[in-house]
């Protein structure tokens, strides 16, 4: 089973502030749903209540309420999600076909310098992958649409950071005080300042041994109609396969090429969108 496990603590971090206004079964419904994947096509009460940490008894009555509402369907091997599911997404699918137009610009990308490639938007304190070539990994899980990784350790996350303001780049280590990943993760605030001057002057992001051990990558932006920096395209590589200069010197130019293709387009499909 992949994915990343059901966290109550997480949950009670975002509900803090207002807990009556939060609803932990909810929670715990949605994150049935996104156990299923192409890999995963049923998932049974066991497999879910493992995933969610909670009873097979409570775990059995959110995917009964799930089959009652028509989200879910009883199969040989447990249950498997039902052409319902669609219409939750029916319209942020409709409005977002864009994804699509860019993820066959990174698969081409990928393809081209040989690397793994992937845009990614910042998320509360990680960044989530919206497209991204499935045939090319470098990180130890297999990642797949909508998964995140900690931003203050990415190069896409530390693009997006460096385009707060100082203030607000200290406002987000306190609300979500980052830790070490790796050797060199910056983990405090006024060092993720400095760095973020940095990416503004050179136009582009590096991580290096900040995310996991052995794992270089680099971010270009992808700006919108007005001119802002919203999402960022990330090429990633092994240091041990080629050194981190040499990584940004081979590969630079033709991410903030791609890059610029893909701001012209998304620039032009937001401007139609406003």
């Amino acid at each position: 089973m992949t994915g990343t496990k059901f966290s109550d603590r997480r949950f009670s971090e975002i509900s803090s502030e207002k807990p009556k206004d939060y609803l932990l079964t909810l929670a715990r419904g949605l994150a049935v749903l996104e156990l299923f994947s192409p890999e995963v096509r049923s998932v049974t009460f066991q497999v879910a209540a493992d995933h969610l940490g909670i009873s097979r008894a409570a775990t059995r009555r959110i995917m009964l309420t799930l089959h009652a509402l028509g989200y879910l369907a009883p199969a040989r091997d447990g249950y498997v999600l039902t052409e319902r599911c669609m219409s939750i997404s029916r319209s942020f699918l409709a409005e977002n076909s864009i994804l699509s137009i860019m993820t066959e610009k990174v698969k081409e990308l990928s393809v081209r310098i040989n690397c793994p490639c992937s845009i990614v938007a910042l998320r509360g304190p990680e960044v989530m992958f919206l497209c991204r070539d499935p045939s090319r990994r470098v990180f130890a899980s297999q990642l797949a649409l909508g998964d995140r990784l900690p931003a203050h350790a990415s190069s896409g996350g530390k693009l997006l950071l460096s385009e707060m303001s100082d203030d607000a780049i200290h406002a987000w280590f306190d609300a979500y005080t980052p830790t070490a990943l790796a050797e060199k993760t910056i983990t405090q605030a006024e060092e993720m300042v400095k760095e973020a001057h940095k990416i503004q002057a050179r136009g582009y992001a590096t991580s290096r041994f900040e995310i996991e051990s052995g794992l270089i990558s680099m971010a270009a932006p992808i700006r919108d109609h007005t001119n802002n920096v919203k999402l960022a395209l990330i090429v990633s590589q092994f240091a041990s396969k080629l050194a981190p200069d040499t990584f940004v010197e081979t590969y630079l130019q033709s991410l903030l090429d791609v890059a610029e293709n893909i701001s012209g387009i998304y620039s032009d499909y937001m401007r139609h969108m406003a």
